[in-house]
């Protein structure tokens, strides 16, 4: 059971600009300790997978399932990356990021995080997100999150 994306904007970003984005993002330290690779996908989605399921990563529930400190973290990428399709900065912050934990997210499902800016302005981006898999909603999120530009010379 997949939610369905209720209001979504579009990427503000071309192709090329998203592209070095993501590659810069993917490049984080943080990203690569926790296992995830993120991507846009056309229809103003991001989404970050969980490519290693290393002890750490796994917890709650046993290790058969993602802990939950893993998951709130992988909103908070999730809802960095899909800021990221908005803005010209290589930095985005959060703001606020707010979890509901609805199952434990069982790693043989292969869950991933999708989320989509509902609202940008210039300033702040407002973000849904779902961790899915298997046909399956294991958990749902909200975000603010914050560009912050290079200070002029």
């Amino acid at each position: 059971m997949s939610l369905p994306l209720q209001q979504r904007a579009d990427y503000r970003l071309s192709l090329p600009q998203r592209e070095r984005a993501l590659r810069l993002f993917n490049q984080r330290s943080e990203l690569l300790w926790f296992g995830f690779r993120g991507r846009f996908d056309a229809d103003g989605v991001a989404a970050i997978s969980l490519e290693q399921l290393h002890e750490g990563v796994r917890g709650g529930g046993g290790t058969g399932a993602v802990n939950g400190g893993v998951i709130a973290a992988g909103f908070d990428a999730v809802s960095v990356l899909s800021g990221l399709g908005q803005y010209e900065t290589d930095v985005v912050v959060t703001l606020e990021l707010s979890v509901q934990f609805l199952s434990l997210a069982r790693t043989e499902f292969a869950p991933e995080f999708r989320g989509w800016v509902t609202r940008s302005s210039r300033t702040l981006s407002f973000v849904q997100g779902t961790l899915e898999g298997g046909g399956r909603v294991f958990a749902t999120a909200s975000a603010m999150v914050m560009p912050v530009f290079a200070a002029a010379s």
